[in-house]
């Protein structure tokens, strides 16, 4: 599936506002007038429509605080957080739950979260990944002022809604805990009663984790036909916004957001660094000769970004010791692990099992 590149300066940006409908779903349930919200909070009511409404990143969070704030002083035992995931549907971006609901497998229906920054928020990112017997889904906000608190109360409506469909998908067995990197709050009990799983506050990441064997286990909703026709259907919409969307900025601009796309598409799907030059054209949605012209217009290329990803990962999962190094060799990529461990002693000085000693 093609991952459109960015634009070029993120923190410009606004939001596409197509989850409007949902707040207002939630504002309803939670008993607060949210018109009175949006105007204070300098949101245009008038000109509101999901297809073709934006909100700025400060807006947005300024009205997201009031939503808690009126909530709490409403009563009624809720979080508005939680009730903005639980209500959330896709009722403007319908072809996205067509493919979620007929995909093979929760594998595939992952794939549906490489189009969350085009559709939904330019900021908000999700990697899947497999470690050991588990899997987990992670979500990153790519902001320069982000943290823990204050990202807190969109990180747990996001997870609130990644439960809800995963749950539609395979049922409440799915989720096996929740890792959360801001600490305990007044609603922290709301939000483990929604989840009802173990929750781990203060963590490294924002994450669900689950069986990995979940992840290729058949779905009974499967419909392949449906499911590519949606699929090409996105693909197109996520592509026309990209286009709309990207500014005219200098080649040298263009080019260093194009590398850090093509490090984000090689951390997200390791795999392709072994697939070459024309699975990553494919995946960025260009011409491998057009990729190519372009890389080298910058001063840089596939197999330089590739060599500095696949240490950086290597790094990072040779510290987790249940990850053995032939899954490692083999996640980045490698033919085998000898050509992995060639590779890390060219970048390091010392073999992969070596560095894994040291940094145990």
């Amino acid at each position: 599936m093609s991952q459109p590149i960015p634009a070029a300066n993120l923190d410009e940006q606004t939001i596409p506002f197509v989850t409007v409908t949902n707040w207002v779903r939630a504002a309803r349930l939670c008993g607060i007038d949210i018109e009175t919200i949006f105007r204070e909070e300098g949101i245009d009511t008038a000109g509101l429509h999901p297809e073709t409404s934006s909100v700025s990143r400060e807006a947005m969070q300024r009205v997201m605080y009031r939503c808690m704030d009126e909530t709490r002083k409403a009563g009624g035992g809720k979080h508005f957080p939680v009730v903005l995931g639980e209500t959330f549907a896709f009722e403007y971006m319908s072809d996205v739950e067509t493919f979620i609901t007929t995909s093979a497998s929760l594998r595939d229906a992952a794939r549906a979260l490489e189009w969350i920054p085009s559709l939904v928020n330019p900021y908000m990112t999700f990697s899947l990944a497999e470690h050991g017997s588990e899997a987990r889904i992670s979500l990153n906000f790519n902001v320069p002022d982000e943290s823990p608190e204050r990202s807190q109360p969109f990180t747990e409506g996001v997870i609130t809604t990644i439960i809800k469909f995963s749950r539609l998908l395979l049922g409440s067995a799915l989720i096996g805990r929740i890792t959360m990197r801001h600490p305990c709050h007044a609603e922290s009990e709301l939000v483990e009663a929604a989840f009802q799983v173990p929750v781990e506050w203060n963590a490294p990441l924002d994450a669900l984790w689950f069986d990995r064997a979940l992840l290729d286990q058949p779905l009974n909703g499967a419909f392949p036909v449906l499911h590519e026709q949606a699929a090409k259907r996105v693909a197109q919409k996520v592509a026309q916004q990209t286009a709309a969307s990207r500014p005219t900025d200098p080649a040298g601009h263009q080019g260093q957001t194009l590398i850090r796309q093509i490090e984000r598409v090689f951390q997200d799907k390791p795999r392709l660094m072994g697939l070459g030059l024309d699975a990553l054209a494919e995946e960025l949605g260009v011409h491998a000769r057009t990729l190519q012209r372009r890389l080298k217009e910058v001063g840089d290329s596939h197999s330089a970004i590739q060599g500095r990803v696949r240490y950086k990962l290597a790094q990072q999962w040779l510290q987790n010791e249940a990850l053995p190094i032939e899954d490692i060799s083999d996640r980045l990529g490698f033919s085998d692990r000898r050509s992995f461990t060639q590779a890390f002693t060219r970048w390091s000085g010392i073999t992969p099992s070596q560095y894994r000693k040291q940094h145990s």
